[in-house]
């Protein structure tokens, strides 16, 4: 890991010069070769840093896709196992702590959600740190039944990074008849 004692010959350390019977000397690194080690060093972080923040991305949202996909297929240990202890649900202008969420809107929102034709589109993901946030909208197009009417809901979670995985904390719908 030494610099390598040749006369004139360039190193990592700098150019490495020696005279006739004196022992070897290193100048210090220059300040381009500085400026280049640093920019080579931040390109490295960031792009591990970016890499590293677009997998969380990815598997923030999966954790949203599981828990939609529970509900579709009405299976409630999956969903309530996606869901932190402390996570709150807010819809219709209520805010329902887990317990509550579990007791009195899951089984509807597991009904609801069986063969609803809506797409769902995810518009925007934000890693903070262990956390995240899901914002997305699912069109639901009238059933063709008399007095059935178009629909858009609005989501946003918040879901966390834990040793198990990314939990859901906290759960905002907003729905309204599309226009």
């Amino acid at each position: 890991m030494f610099p390598r004692i040749l006369r004139g010959v360039k190193t990592p350390v700098g150019v490495v010069a020696t005279s006739p019977g004196c022992a070897a000397t290193t100048s210090l690194p220059t300040e381009t070769m500085l400026r280049k080690f640093l920019f080579v060093l931040t390109a490295l972080i960031t792009g591990s840093s970016a890499a590293a923040q677009t997998s969380d991305s990815v598997a923030a949202v999966a954790a949203v896709e599981r828990f939609h996909g529970a509900l579709a297929a009405s299976d409630s240990m999956l969903a309530v196992s996606l869901l932190a202890d402390d996570a709150v649900v807010i819809e219709s202008g209520a805010i329902q702590s887990r317990a509550e969420y579990l007791s009195h809107h899951l089984g509807a929102d597991m009904k609801a959600s069986q063969g609803r034709k809506g797409v769902r589109t995810v518009n925007k993901v934000t890693v903070v740190g262990m956390m995240a946030y899901v914002v997305s909208k699912t069109e639901t197009p009238a059933s063709g039944a008399e007095g059935s009417t178009a629909s858009e809901l609005v989501e946003l979670m918040v879901v966390s990074k834990s040793t198990n995985g990314w939990k859901i904390r906290a759960v905002h719908w907003s729905s309204r008849r599309r226009r």
